[in-house]
């Protein structure tokens, strides 16, 4: 009988121990109610928002489609492009008060870069700490069948560069949806900059992109999408309005001069204005491992060469452009987007 006390009586009494033991961690990781945890989470929140003098600028991309001409080898043929782009991005600069107001500008003309509007704010507690503009302001320009845009923002907490992460409850599904605020350090405004080099990019009459690697050429566009022709228009339109941009290569020309491709390949993208130059999301998509996204606006040109770089939170190495990590390992492969000169077939 002792071996039979001493076998089971004795684990089974550590276990009650454990137990016990684990009940009273348990009650002290959660000594908090409900209640008081679902204020500290919105009091967090609100103190983060407010807590930058200079406020944040936002960057907002209500939907996107990382498979949307992501396959340079896809062929497209003549107006098979026509009706089927997708959509891009807008930039803010937001300023919240402790108050619950919030100051806001936009990217999307000249004036609303530089008149801000002022709305109210809450920030409120389900599933999510969620955010949400009540009143009108710029970003409610967003909410319509086209961008399918949302007002109330659903907090994922910080990325690794101190970023804060959000999306909606309309968008479940990962990189359908582009939602980062960073903070302002000074003053500097940089919607202004944001605003030109979006405006550059879409003035430019013919814009073509290459990716190569040293005298490797992985891509280069050459279709001059912009023509003057009276039926080109709606699509030209389609492309400012919407944000989003096809970079064509004509696989199969068309024996009539003037007339479309017969067969085309092509990558595009959403983009917005960036301080820097241009962005793209979900990217411009030449491989699964080599995406383009951020653009640096060099002269009359946009560049982004891309450089390993490792994070040690999620010890994960990938490529990022080179201007925003500078510290990055070099890959050699570079995008350039510029103004070809018009060749007349």
């Amino acid at each position: 009988m002792k071996k039979i006390y001493y076998t089971t009586i004795i684990p089974l009494t550590l276990a009650l121990a454990t137990l016990a033991s684990c009940n009273g961690k348990l009650q002290q990781a959660f000594h908090e109610s409900p209640s008081e945890r679902v204020q500290a989470s919105i009091s967090s929140l609100h103190e983060e928002l407010t807590s930058s003098p200079s406020g944040w600028s936002v960057l907002y991309f209500p939907h996107c489609d990382s498979l949307l001409f992501s396959n340079p080898n896809e062929l497209i043929g003549q107006t098979a492009f026509r009706g089927r782009l997708g959509y891009g991005g807008s930039s803010f600069v937001m300023k919240f008060s402790k108050e619950g107001t919030v100051e806001m500008k936009a990217d999307f003309t000249e004036a609303s870069c530089a008149e801000p509007k002022v709305s109210r704010y809450t920030i409120k507690r389900g599933s999510y700490t969620q955010l949400t503009f009540e009143t009108f302001n710029y970003i409610h320009e967003l909410v319509n069948d086209s961008f399918r845009g949302s007002t109330d923002f659903l907090y994922q907490g910080k990325n690794e560069y101190g970023q804060l992460v959000f999306r909606t409850a309309g968008t479940i599904l990962p990189a359908k949806e582009y939602i980062i605020f960073t903070k302002l350090k000074s003053d500097e405004d940089p919607l202004v900059k944001a605003y030109q080099n979006r405006l550059f990019f879409e003035e430019m009459q013919n814009p073509q992109l290459s990716i190569r690697m040293g005298d490797r050429v992985y891509f280069e566009s050459d279709n001059y999408i912009k023509t003057k022709a009276e039926t080109n228009r709606p699509y030209i339109k389609e492309l400012t309005t919407k944000r989003y941009y096809l970079f064509l290569y004509n696989k199969k020309r068309n024996p009539i001069p003037g007339y479309p491709a017969l067969q085309m390949v092509g990558l595009g993208s959403g983009y917005a204005g960036t301080s820097e130059g241009i962005t793209f999301r979900a990217g411009l998509r030449y491989s699964k491992d080599i995406v383009f996204m951020d653009f640096e606006r060099i002269d009359d040109r946009f560049e982004a060469e891309l450089v390993k770089v490792y994070n040690p939170h999620t010890r994960v190495t990938s490529l990022e452009s080179k201007h925003l990590h500078p510290e990055g390992i070099p890959t050699g492969v570079k995008a350039v987007i510029w103004d070809a000169p018009i060749i007349k077939d």
